[in-house]
């Protein structure tokens, strides 16, 4: 019996987010291009889960995080949070060995784990390095006016220059919003990673299966200065993709935009507004404007060759 099907169940039973839920992975990898390692516990309790995404450049294949995916396992069963330390470095240390021998044959793995992943030792048992990351995370979306109160001045006064000229639209323009993200690219001499057949693919199933929105924000004179697509799933609103167009420094569109994306997570009952985040060092003082929280997660990585870990570093 294929994996998927239990491991569709598991998802369903452990709340796992979205954005590892099978249908999520078949509509940004592809139904043949995903799989999922199980393993149980000693009571023959399905217990772990880690799903892989297969991705070959030039024949050879790799394991990657999807794109549009903020993270992709390794999960475990609900139980796991009530054992003790101790027994949890025991289930960990058991467990994972077990995943990992059901992965296919590959030349490189880059994962990047969810930020509750705190233990990865015996991943680096098995070869694997890891490079430190940051989610950034505005917390306490209830609290709205709290929220707005802590951004700094300069994120202030940008969505008060904002509510000036522009007008929120929740939409299904999709044209439209890779529009604004190839121009943010281009101005940087770089190529757009999100494409319109990309976003097609996803869009429909994540319309059907998930909870998420198309927000624009349109200047007065008609045109769209910036927009974001929100997922929002398991008590956390993520701008999978974001763009910003001519004109949106001047009118203050992307800060605008971003507090228009939290009031509306905080509608759909979101806890939390999770930016994803960099570690660039023009991009992360940006979300530290909005008083984001530094939060850190692993992104693991493995050559089957160790002089090719150099080129999986490069890919990092």
């Amino acid at each position: 019996m294929s994996p998927k099907p239990v491991y569709q169940e598991f998802c369903r039973d452990q709340a796992v987010p979205a954005f590892n839920h099978p249908w999520w992975l078949d509509a940004v990898c592809g139904p043949d291009n995903w799989g999922v390692a199980l393993a149980e516990d000693k009571k023959g309790e399905l217990a772990a889960a880690l799903p892989y995404h297969i991705r070959r450049v030039k024949g050879i294949p790799f394991l990657l995080t999807p794109p549009l995916t903020p993270y992709l396992g390794l999960w475990r069963y609900r139980a796991y949070d009530s054992l003790a330390p101790a027994d949890q470095f025991t289930f960990d240390r058991q467990v994972i060995p077990q995943l990992l021998e059901q992965l296919p044959g590959h030349w490189g793995h880059i994962q990047k784990l969810h930020h509750g992943t705190k233990n990865w030792m015996p991943l680096l048992w098995k070869g694997f390095q890891a490079q430190l990351r940051y989610h950034f995370v505005v917390p306490g979306l209830s609290d709205r006016e709290t929220v707005r109160r802590r951004f700094n001045r300069s994120v202030k006064y940008s969505i008060k220059e904002g509510e000036k000229v522009l007008e929120l639209e929740e939409s299904s323009d999709l044209n439209a919003l890779v529009s604004i993200i190839e121009h943010t690219f281009d101005r940087q001499g770089l190529y757009a990673p999100v494409t319109l057949s990309l976003l097609q693919q996803m869009d429909g199933p994540a319309r059907k299966f998930g909870d998420v929105q198309l927000l624009l924000a349109r200047h007065q004179d008609g045109t769209v200065h910036s927009g974001v697509y929100l997922m929002h799933t398991e008590g956390v609103t993520y701008p999978i993709t974001a763009g910003n167009g001519k004109g949106a420094r001047e009118s203050g569109a992307f800060p605008w935009l971003m507090w228009q994306a939290i009031q509306a997570g905080a509608e759909q009952g979101s806890e939390a507004f999770n930016f994803c985040g960099s570690t660039m060092p023009n991009v992360a003082p940006v979300l530290n404007g909005f008083r984001a929280l530094p939060v850190p997660y692993f992104e693991i990585y493995r050559a089957r060759y160790r002089w090719a870990t150099p080129f999986l570093q490069w890919l990092l």
